[in-house]
């Protein structure tokens, strides 16, 4: 079974149950990997959580599992797109008071294949600094979002909004070795959902 096969089963699981089926995988980069799953396997090597979600379903299973396994009871969301998600799935979530939640759902702006980071803005984090908010963050993000470098990133960000940068550009990363500081504001312990598309997705 390859990497992305094995990715697409562990979706909706218990997180300890999608570890342990990708525990072997083998997550050196090769030749043919797609981006996706190079963006996968770098996100993996550096301690992040990884799930592919082929329906709304799966994603709705998997954010409840990690809720569960990672201890979460509030979830901070300023988008309305996945506010409105939540709100039909009887989730807890606030908008505001980010020092009451456990953790954060946002989408991103782009996942960066090369180094296995997420690149976040102002769309998704208002005007709160990173460094303040909690430090476990899932992200849910479609495929089209995968880019190979930063720099392909900032050209996005650039093309996108022309004449309306966001105010706030940053990125974050997992945690991937003990010489790395827990108050480094840019380290999350992060969980990406990764969807064909958001917005199809909603309504299957």
């Amino acid at each position: 079974m390859n990497f992305l096969k094995k990715l697409k089963l562990a979706a909706g699981f218990q997180l300890e149950e999608k570890k342990h089926t990708i525990k072997d995988t083998y997550c050196e980069i090769e030749e043919n990997d797609t981006i996706d799953v190079i963006f996968a396997k770098n996100l993996i090597k550096n301690n992040g959580n990884f799930f592919y979600c082929e329906k709304k379903v799966d994603l709705i299973k998997t954010i409840n599992a990690l809720r569960d396994s990672l201890n979460i009871n509030v979830l901070y969301c300023i988008e309305s797109v996945l506010q409105d998600l939540l709100k039909s799935n009887s989730m807890e979530f606030k908008e505001k008071n980010y020092t009451e939640c456990d953790a954060v759902l946002s989408s991103c702006e782009y996942l960066i294949a090369q180094q296995g980071k997420i690149m976040l803005s102002s769309n998704q984090l208002g005007s709160n600094n990173i460094k303040n908010l909690p430090k476990e963050h899932i992200i849910i993000a479609y495929t089209s979002q995968i880019v190979k470098s930063l720099n392909e990133g900032m050209s996005g960000i650039n093309t996108r909004y022309i004449d309306n940068l966001p105010s706030t550009i940053t990125t974050i990363k997992s945690k991937n070795n003990e010489v790395e500081s827990n108050n480094d504001g840019n380290i999350k312990n992060i969980s990406v959902l990764l969807i064909e598309d958001f917005q199809d997705a909603k309504s299957k």
